[in-house]
C-alpha cells in the first residue's frame, strides 16, 4: 500500500520481499478491518476505543492517523477491488470487534486478509515501470548516512546467496509485527 501511495507522489519505488510478492501472514488473516463507516459511529469514537484499549499507552498521533483515515482507506480498498461483506441494501456489513463500543469491523467473508493482499499485489503488478519488486531478498541490515538516518539496506538474495546494497532517500520497514 505504501508503494502505491508513493508512486502517486512521484517516487520511484523498490519493494524487497523475503519471499514472493504478497506472501505474508496478512494473507492468512480472517478477521477484518475496523473503520467507522456507519452513521452510529465516528472516527472520534473509534479513536477513544483504541486509546482506551491501549490503556492510554499508545501514541496519540498514530492512533489519530489510524482512526481518522480508516473510512477513507476502506473506500479506497473497495475501489481497488476488495469485496467487503454488504447488507442487501448495499451498505457495508459491520460486526462487533474486540474492545469496540460500536460495530465497525469490516470483513470480506472469511478471507479478509487474502482479499486485501491480492488486490494490493495485483495493483503493484499493474505498475511495473514505477514499482520494482525484488523477491527472495530480505533486508538483513539497514544503511545509515553520515547523520545517522536510514539511507537504504543490505539485501540478501536467498537464491544466489549474494548480498547487495540498495540506497534510498526513504525506507519503510513492513515487518508484520513482532510476533
Amino acid at each position: 500500500m505504501a508503494a502505491l501511495w508513493a508512486i502517486q507522489h512521484g517516487a520511484k519505488v523498490l519493494i524487497a520481499q523475503k519471499l514472493r510478492l504478497g506472501d505474508s501472514n496478512s494473507m492468512m488473516s480472517q478477521g477484518g478491518m475496523q473503520a467507522a463507516v456507519n452513521p452510529h459511529d465516528s472516527p472520534i469514537i473509534h479513536y477513544l476505543d483504541v486509546i482506551g484499549g491501549g490503556h492510554f499507552d499508545n501514541k496519540p498521533e498514530l492512533v489519530e492517523a489510524l482512526t481518522m483515515d480508516a473510512p477513507f482507506i476502506a473506500r479506497w480498498l473497495e475501489d481497488l477491488g476488495v469485496m467487503w461483506d454488504k447488507e442487501p441494501d448495499g451498505h457495508l456489513t459491520t460486526k462487533a470487534g474486540g474492545g469496540t463500543s460500536r460495530r465497525r469491523l469490516l470483513s470480506a467473508r472469511d478471507y479478509t486478509g487474502a482479499d486485501i493482499m491480492r488486490n494490493l499485489r495485483d495493483e503493484v503488478r499493474n505498475h511495473p515501470d514505477e514499482i520494482q519488486v525484488i523477491e527472495f531478498s530480505p533486508a538483513v541490515e539497514l544503511i545509515l548516512d553520515e547523520n545517522g538516518r536510514c539511507a537504504g539496506a543490505i539485501l540478501y538474495n536467498l537464491e544466489t546467496e549474494e548480498y547487495f546494497v540498495v540506497r534510498a532517500k526513504a525506507t519503510i520497514m513492513a515487518t508484520g509485527g513482532f510476533g
